[in-house]
């Protein structure tokens, strides 16, 4: 029995620390590895939406900055370094809405900062 308990508590402990980590439904977590592949395909999506939408060319750059938000999906706010079509470097942030079992993201806003 006490084998089985001490068994458990092994399979259950790294799943609890993996769920610890999540931040509550509706609070933003600041992103730390913002070089992950899923975080740079979405600020790459949000820049070639933003690009199909306004008929601009802008280049992705780097993600400077990002938070994310655990709801009924998941959503990334960015701040991302792009390129124009004048080859000047601008920051622009971003919203993505991930919703759950869905394969589109949406792009819920795209606007330059400076």
């Amino acid at each position: 029995m006490l084998k089985a308990l001490i068994c458990l508590c092994l399979i259950l402990l790294p799943v609890i620390s993996v769920v610890g980590e999540k931040a509550p439904p509706g609070r933003w977590k600041r992103i730390r590895n913002l070089d992950r592949d899923y975080f740079v395909n979405i600020a790459k999506f949000a820049v070639d939406e933003h690009n199909r939408r306004s008929k601009n060319k802008l280049v992705f750059i780097r993600i400077l900055e990002g938070r994310e938000q655990m709801d009924t999906g998941q959503r990334d706010y960015f701040k991302i370094g792009v390129r124009n079509s004048e080859d000047w470097s601008e920051i622009y942030e971003a919203s993505v809405f991930d919703k759950e079992h869905k394969n589109a993201p949406i792009l819920e806003f795209f606007r330059k900062i400076r």
